[in-house]
């Protein structure tokens, strides 16, 4: 056996900096998550410094200084300790199960993007500002000189120093200052700003119409969700769910369906412990939400923080076909079992026998809501063919109206008017027959029927009288109007060829407009 201790070389640094993430961003998720968890303890205990809702977290970003900072109003350092605790790495304090942050290595973050990293604390009652500083340029010259071989405490030492100035006595708090930063995303404050919005542990949006709704059901189940105040340059920021589905519209955006309500899951473990829980909306299922609904998708959440991103929970779903209505809602599931620990990416959970018990349940809630989406469509496509064929007869009596071209253009539109009068009394029969067929069951369907249905029929409902043919039993062409009276049979042919020709060429509103235009110049 050999008597020697395993060294750490210096290169695991830059696994625990660029190395950890794809998605620069998560250097925000990572020091808010700290002062989530210092607010925590600040408004705890005995003796708490502050109540839960004075915490707050700002994050400013100067995108000409090239600067970013993350400062929170919480517990800060205590002197003693602002050497230890940021330099030691994967050396936390906080419980696995229980505080948001817990592997010590989410502090390091900021090194992989910035010429220096500075944290500035203050623990209440001492009256000192303690200030570390981070060479983060130096940092990645020693990583990159192959030619020495270093362990990571060595190089750490050789790039941190400390010193402390005087300050308030009832100062505390924890400022996290990156400068030099050339990453772009970093420092979008819109883009940062939309990311935090999904991402952060903050409350809901007052403008979400069923965020009472949400509330009331919290309490009922006793549910608690941890939220913090956090400002993004002096903004504070909220999740955007929205009480309307858009989509693109030339710059701007244009409202293609609404949030009719809300449906819940509430799962319990083996032992009988609250395993997770959530929401999830309820539209008219049209479509796939488009990149303009920042909220889109159902989010996995732990802590009130995102696991992984948007795409994440689409694992759920049993088959690769179906994962395309994961962008069909969008809402939250909370994990709350203790057994469900984020793994050090946060990109999804450890393995354990919770988080396999865990995804058993979601692929059933999945492939729930995988049927609400295929019965919602049936639904949907009924009431589409009865719109449709209402659509159809009063276009057909608007064309008899003004005549047709000539014989095929009347058998083409008697035979369009036929197969939708066949396809609107089948819907018009089948309507009924699903909407009892969903009443009495617990499906989210009872919910939104009377939203996706304006005027919901009944058993007793008939489908509507065929439209009135020509009580000739031919039909009738444009030329045989008054105005073309003076024209011989011949030149009537020539004139419907000339305006079928029209037809044919131009789209049908415009052709509508040039023959009115020609049957004016006719009369005069």
């Amino acid at each position: 056996m050999v008597d020697k201790d395993p060294q750490i070389g210096k290169d695991v640094i830059e696994s625990l900096t660029l190395g950890m993430y794809e998605d620069c961003r998560f250097i925000y998720r990572e020091y808010i998550q700290n002062a989530a968890d210092q607010i925590d303890i600040a408004s705890s205990g005995e003796h708490p410094l502050m109540s839960h809702d004075e915490g707050t977290i700002f994050v400013n970003i100067n995108d000409k200084k090239k600067e970013i900072s993350i400062e929170d109003n919480a517990t800060g350092i205590s002197k003693d300790h602002v050497y230890p605790i940021p330099v030691n790495i994967a050396h936390s304090t906080k419980k696995r199960g229980e505080n948001k942050g817990f592997r010590g290595i989410g502090r390091l973050g900021g090194l992989g993007y910035c010429a220096t990293l500075i944290f500035e604390t203050s623990y209440f009652g001492e009256g000192v500002k303690s200030i570390m500083t981070w060479d983060a340029n130096l940092m990645r010259t020693l990583i990159n000189d192959r030619n020495k071989q270093e362990e990571a405490s060595e190089v750490l030492k050789r790039v941190t120093s400390i010193k402390q100035e005087s300050e308030d006595e009832d100062k505390h708090y924890f400022k996290v200052i990156l400068k030099g930063v050339t990453n772009k995303t970093l420092l979008d404050v819109k883009e940062v700003r939309t990311y935090l919005s999904m991402v952060a542990p903050i409350e809901i949006s007052t403008n979400f119409i069923f965020r009472s709704k949400i509330k009331d059901y919290m309490r009922e189940k006793g549910l608690s969700v941890d939220t913090y105040n956090v400002y993004v340059n002096n903004d504070q920021i909220y999740k955007p769910y929205a009480s309307n589905i858009y989509e693109d519209n030339n710059g701007g955006k244009k409202k293609v369906d609404s949030i009719h309500d809300i449906a819940f899951l509430y799962h319990l473990d083996k032992n009988g412990d609250l395993m997770y829980w959530g929401w999830y909306s309820l539209s008219s299922f049209k479509g796939q939400m488009k990149p303009i609904n920042i909220a889109r998708g159902i989010r996995l959440r732990c802590g009130n923080i995102q696991i992984g991103d948007a795409e994440l929970c689409k694992r759920y779903f049993e088959k690769t076909d179906d994962q395309r209505f994961s962008y069909y809602f969008f809402g939250e599931i909370h994990a709350v079992s203790k057994g469900l620990i984020p793994n050090s990416r946060r990109d999804y959970f450890g393995e354990s026998p919770e988080c396999t018990e865990f995804e058993t349940l979601m692929k059933v809630d999945f492939i729930n809501l995988r049927k609400l989406c295929y019965d919602v469509s049936q639904i949907n496509n009924r009431y589409k063919a009865i719109e449709k064929g209402e659509k159809t007869e009063q276009e057909y009596k608007e064309k008899e109206k003004q005549g047709f071209t000539d014989k095929a253009e009347a058998a083409k539109w008697q035979a369009k008017l036929e197969d939708s009068q066949k396809k609107k009394e089948e819907a018009a029969k089948q309507l009924p027959e699903l909407i009892e067929k969903y009443k009495n069951t617990d499906s989210p369907i009872n919910q939104i029927i009377d939203k996706i249905i304006p005027e919901k029929p009944s058993k007793e409902v008939k489908p509507k009288k065929q439209p009135s043919k020509p009580s000739s039993g031919k039909p009738t062409f444009i030329t045989d109007k008054p105005i073309y009276s003076r024209f011989d049979k011949k030149e009537k042919k020539l004139i419907s060829k000339i305006y079928q020709s029209i037809k044919n060429a131009i789209p049908e509103e415009l052709s509508t407009i040039l023959i009115k235009k020609i049957e004016e110049d006719i009369t005069k």
